[in-house]
């Protein structure tokens, strides 16, 4: 694979590497992140509420 720069260390390195960058590409991700996110709060909250349910 190999080292894209010329010095193998990252003094060599200039601007962004991530390709994503200028595109909509951060903004997709950030809102599937939230979306994911607040999923990940929502079942939580609804497996709590069952088990109080439960032993109320």
């Amino acid at each position: 694979m190999g080292w894209p720069f010329d010095d193998p260390t990252w003094d060599g390195v200039s601007g962004a590497i991530y390709m994503g960058l200028g595109t909509a590409l951060p903004g997709v991700f950030s809102v599937i992140a939230i979306g994911l996110c607040i999923a990940a709060l929502a079942y939580g909250q609804a497996q709590e509420a069952a088990s109080y349910k439960k032993y109320k």
